[in-house]
């Protein structure tokens, strides 16, 4: 989608086959926004598809409409920035004016309505953030303000790549900026109508940056409420809710980002989407940092498939797989790992060889050893932990008791 996703589509104004220029033929109707239709089209000459934005014939002699559509294409045209969408050709259709752009197939509200609005993982919730804040910087430095920063005007193409669209709203930093946007991401300064310099007017599209921060990592808005008018007294008054408080898992260096871009006052959160930025790659390192790393070792590859299972299902770790122990002590020479699943009975190497070459070779690491085996006895018990075996499981496995002893042993 290429427009707002809160306005209900009616009936297409431009039959599907419709030329709106020679070898521009309209496909369907896209959606609709506050200014008008946007349709599918195909470029016949260039062969290829693209939306066109026309300005709604019923409000098309209202003259403060048409100058406003025309203030989004020339405001759109001057970016030149990969976040931001392309404008190919600006036009009119019996008096309606309308411009052409580059298609993208999705929008980021549409796709979050199908991942369920969950929190995103901070890998996915920093590539999407990363994108937004340079078509903002991108924008901002033609000395422009979005003006309506959300989910439904950041659109998603091939390859995942993000883009801002539907500059509607947009104005010129030293335009005055009226009281219209969307109110679940609409700055503070921009309900009261303060008359701000022009260094300070570009923070109302970092504050919608915060609150969408904030729904992409938390899976809901920070301020919402039944009608427009509460909304916007928790813009104003509301203190800003903790991050951390419904995301544990996040350090606070993040919450504090997140809280600065959404500071009530425009002269109180940064300049720029940086801070957010470092302190999500900061995260993304943190928790990168927390992942296990488990090494399975055993020559039957169906039970290497369920151990595999179990512990990335489970625990949320990486596996590797070796069929022997030779192969094991060499992927264990070329990387860390937290815990080595390994089965007691094996060709060349068997389980009591294998760890003992392990704790020989790598005795100062923090490394723990889990032996499974479907004939093992106490014997074999006492000799694997006196090698350095921590734990000691028998087949046929019970999953849950596997488990509840891998995640034993990784905590330790």
């Amino acid at each position: 989608m290429l427009v707002s996703p809160d306005v209900v589509t009616r009936s297409e104004l431009l039959p599907e086959g419709t030329y709106l220029a020679p070898r521009l033929r309209v496909l369907r109707v896209l959606g609709e926004g506050g200014m008008g239709v946007v349709y599918l089209a195909r470029d016949e000459a260039l062969e290829r598809d693209v939306a066109v934005k026309l300005v709604d014939p019923a409000r098309v002699s209202d003259e403060g409409m048409r100058r406003r559509f025309l203030e989004e294409a020339r405001a759109m045209a001057r970016v030149r920035s990969d976040a931001v969408v392309e404008i190919y050709a600006f036009g009119e259709r019996d008096g309606a004016p309308y411009f052409v752009m580059e298609h993208m197939a999705d929008s980021l509200h549409d796709w979050l309505e199908r991942q369920g609005r969950e929190p995103l993982a901070l890998d996915v919730a920093l590539g999407i953030l990363e994108r937004v804040a340079l078509g903002l910087e991108d924008i901002h430095a033609c000395g422009t303000v979005h003006g309506d920063l959300k989910p439904g005007n950041i659109l998603i193409g091939q390859g995942f790549r993000v883009c801002l669209a539907d500059f509607g709203l947009a104005t010129e930093l030293e335009a005055e900026l009226e009281l219209v946007g969307t109110p679940t991401y609409l700055a503070p300064e921009r309900i009261r109508g303060d008359d701000l310099p022009p260094e300070l007017r570009a923070r109302g599209d970092l504050y919608a940056l915060g609150v969408l921060a904030f729904e992409l990592l938390a899976g809901e808005v920070p301020f919402d409420a039944p009608d427009v008018g509460r909304v916007y007294a928790q813009h104003l008054y509301k203190p800003i809710p903790s991050l951390t408080e419904l995301r544990p898992d996040l350090p606070p260096a993040l919450d504090h980002a997140v809280r600065a871009l959404l500071a009530k006052r425009p002269e109180d959160r940064p300049s720029s989407a940086d801070p957010l930025l470092d302190a999500l790659r900061a995260a993304r390192r943190r928790a990168e940092a927390k992942v296990s790393h488990v090494l399975v070792v055993d020559d039957d590859p169906d039970f290497r498939a369920l151990v595999r299972a179990c512990i990335e299902e489970e625990l949320g770790a990486c596996t590797v797989e070796e069929s022997d122990g030779t192969d094991a002590l060499t992927r264990l020479a070329d990387r860390r790992f937290d815990l080595v699943v390994l089965d007691l009975h094996m060709p060349d190497m068997n389980g009591i060889e294998l760890t003992a070459a392990i704790r020989e070779r790598h005795a100062r690491e923090e490394l723990r050893i889990l032996v499974v085996t479907g004939h093992g006895s106490a014997s074999d018990w006492r000799i694997l932990k006196g090698l350095g075996a921590d734990a000691f499981v028998v087949k046929p496995l019970d999953t849950d008791g596997f488990v509840s002893q891998a995640r034993r042993l990784l905590a330790a």
